[in-house]
Order: C-alpha cells, then sequence, then structure tokens
C-alpha cells in the first residue's frame, strides 16, 4: 500500500518510493518501487490528475481528499511523471508498469 505525499509515492511498509527505471524519460520505460534518491529528484516525484482533459489539470471540485492516504475518494486519475515529457504511468498486463505517452481516449491495454 502506498502512500502519496510531497510529489513521492511511498510504500508504508519498506518505505520504497514509485521510480522510473534508471531515471530514464522514455516510452515504455519501466515503473517500479526502489529506495529513494536523497534530494528532490524530478524520476521519483509525480502529479497526480483528476480529469480526462490532461491539458487544463484542473482538480475536480467534487470528492473529498482522504487525510491519512493524500487521494480523492472515488475519483479517476493519473500519475503523471515530473520528467519533462511528463509521460504517465500504465499499467501493461497483469503487473507491468511503464511510462506512456498520453492520449487522449487510449485505455490501458
Amino acid at each position: 500500500m502506498f502512500k502519496y505525499k510531497g510529489g513521492y509515492f511511498t510504500n508504508i511498509k519498506n518505505s520504497k518510493v514509485v521510480s522510473i527505471k534508471d531515471r530514464k524519460d522514455v516510452e515504455a520505460q519501466p515503473v517500479w518501487a526502489s529506495t529513494r534518491l536523497g534530494g528532490n529528484h524530478p524520476s521519483q516525484r509525480w502529479k497526480i490528475v483528476y480529469t480526462n482533459a490532461m491539458g487544463s489539470e484542473a482538480y475536480k471540485a467534487k470528492g473529498q481528499t482522504d487525510g491519512e492516504f493524500g487521494f480523492k475518494i472515488g475519483e479517476v486519475f493519473y500519475l503523471r511523471s515530473k520528467l519533462p515529457m511528463q509521460r504517465v504511468a500504465e499499467c501493461v498486463g497483469a503487473s507491468n508498469v511503464t511510462l506512456k505517452k498520453w492520449a487522449k481516449g487510449r485505455k490501458a491495454q
């Protein structure tokens, strides 16, 4: 289980954070949990975007934020990287999460 705070998704059991493998901002780069790097590295920082119109990045007015985990309750969201291309994390298959360029209307496969 992960908690979102300060741009990081941190595992509450082992303190690992959601990271982009090899810190590379390329299509289909694996996303996994690893030890947090020192400082404020963008390959481990994420933005939660609660909208299907990614351009505006506006938060919907409805839905309350859960104080313990930092998510809006019952809202669909994207995990958007803080790296320059701002790709989104997408699940490909059962447990393979990779970076993908956001495409409106495309569903995860």
